[in-house]
């Protein structure tokens, strides 16, 4: 609970920051404030501590995501102390609103109850909406923000119904409770608890961007400022999942069937459409927006497959996937800038001419995410697929890896542009805290792949 308060407070400070008018002590203090929040995290490893009538549950499970994403979250505002040096106005706000969104993401690891869950969702949106529309004189990131904010309001909407459908017929929000009252129809439930039990996995679904729900993702990935995309891609994806993950084990199993089957077919449509779409796209934002679907259905997959181990593999996929997109990002940002702001694939020729280690370091982190050993991304997927053919879901197993060889192909688009020659060399300028943060993500994708850790969450 110490980690989540002092986010908050961290969150006030950054803002207070801003009226000095001095940009450059906001990361450092961001910084800091993270590696504070990391360790008071930590000292709440194997307690288990519950607050506000069990409203909130800060268990293992909670613990280890937490500090996925503030680990992510660091090294986002790493790159955030030269990506911020171009911004004259509401910088603090920027780092501001997405540390309070970080402290919704904690709360959707943490809750118990489905109200308290609803709070997470909204204090992680509601900055997201505003830092989408970001680049106020853009007129792709005002239409990214208009887009989340309406289709997002949209998901608030049908979340809500959903919980005063359950609660009419449950009278809790306690999801213990609402599991022991969905135990008693052995799998028959009502008509209403059936609809927003519907609902309330149709809100869920569209923070994760889980096909059908995931319209609004390429568009607002293309709008938004790159940093914020960055952050959506990773920390907001890793909080939906974490509390999908939740929401089932904690309120839904053993799962009835209609509800069972919904989601089967969320899984098959993100695995489809994500990696079919992703092989049309030349715009790279938009490649990782469709990619980010793809790997969405990878991790329902995992999450649906129930096992002791489930949340493990959750975890070990979504920390790694983190880990391999946030210095792409940061790569391509470098490249733009070397390329008057153009963002097709194509600004990626000739990167091996002319930085050889970027172009190496590149080629890592896109096969992990494609999955080839011995990356990370290989051992992440690789966990799924057991998982999921354990438990006897053979044929969406081998749907999944069919579609994870369509994955490589257009991940090699890019490998395949940054080997061929160009005439238009522009230089491409890379401080040495901006070349230290893509060599460790890059090594750190081959070292998780060699040494595979599971937590016992």
């Amino acid at each position: 609970m110490s980690a989540l308060i002092f986010t908050t407070v961290l969150g006030i400070i950054l803002l207070y920051l801003g009226l000095t008018k001095n940009k450059t002590i906001l990361s450092p203090v961001a910084i800091t404030g993270l590696l504070i929040t990391l360790i008071l995290s930590l000292k709440d490893w194997g307690l288990d501590s519950k607050y506000f009538h069990d409203m909130i549950i800060f268990d293992n499970f909670s613990i280890a995501f937490n500090v996925s994403m503030i680990i992510i979250t660091i090294i986002i505002f790493l790159f955030g102390i030269d990506y911020y040096q171009r911004m004259e106005l509401h910088v603090a706000e920027q780092y501001a609103l997405m540390i309070f969104a970080l402290t919704g993401a904690f709360l959707m690891t943490s809750f118990s109850n489905l109200i308290m869950l609803f709070l997470g969702i909204e204090i992680l949106s509601i900055p997201l909406y505003i830092l989408a529309g970001g680049k106020k004189a853009s007129f792709r990131s005002n239409e990214a923000s208009f887009k989340y904010f309406m289709l997002g309001s949209f998901a608030t909407a049908f979340f809500l119904f959903g919980i005063a459908l359950v609660y009419g017929a449950s009278a809790t929000f306690y999801l213990p409770e609402i599991k022991i009252y969905l135990a008693q129809f052995h799998g028959n439930l009502p008509p209403m608890v059936m609809i927003g039990l519907l609902f309330i996995v149709i809100g869920v679904a569209f923070k994760v961007a889980v096909a059908p729900f995931h319209f609004w993702s390429p568009d607002v990935y293309e709008g938004a400022p790159t940093l914020v995309t960055a952050f959506m891609a990773t920390v907001v994806k890793t909080a939906g999942f974490a509390a999908f993950y939740r929401l089932l084990c904690m309120g839904l199993l053993p799962l009835p069937v209609p509800l069972e089957k919904a989601l089967w077919v969320m899984t098959g449509l993100s695995l489809l459409i994500g990696n079919l779409a992703a092989l049309r796209q030349t715009n790279f934002k938009r490649l990782f927006a469709y990619s980010a679907i793809a790997h969405s259905g990878f991790i329902m997959l995992a999450m649906l497959s129930q096992h002791d181990t489930s949340a493990s593999v959750l975890l070990y996929y979504t920390f790694v996937y983190s880990l391999a997109t946030v210095p792409l990002f940061i790569i391509f940002i470098l490249v733009k800038r070397a390329s008057n702001g153009l963002e097709t694939l194509y600004i990626f020729q000739g990167l091996y001419k002319k930085k050889p280690w970027i172009a190496v370091f590149t080629t890592i982190l896109l096969v992990s995410l494609a999955g080839i050993p011995p990356t990370a991304g290989f051992m992440a997927k690789y966990q799924v697929f057991v998982l999921s053919i354990s438990q006897g879901y053979l044929a969406i197993s081998i749907f999944a890896i069919l579609m994870a060889v369509v994955g490589v192909y257009y991940y090699f688009f890019v490998v395949r542009e940054i080997y061929t020659e160009s005439d238009h060399l522009h230089p491409i300028v890379v401080s040495k805290l901006n070349a230290g943060i893509i060599i460790l993500c890059g090594i750190a994708v081959v070292v998780l792949g060699i040494f595979v850790w599971k937590l016992p969450i």
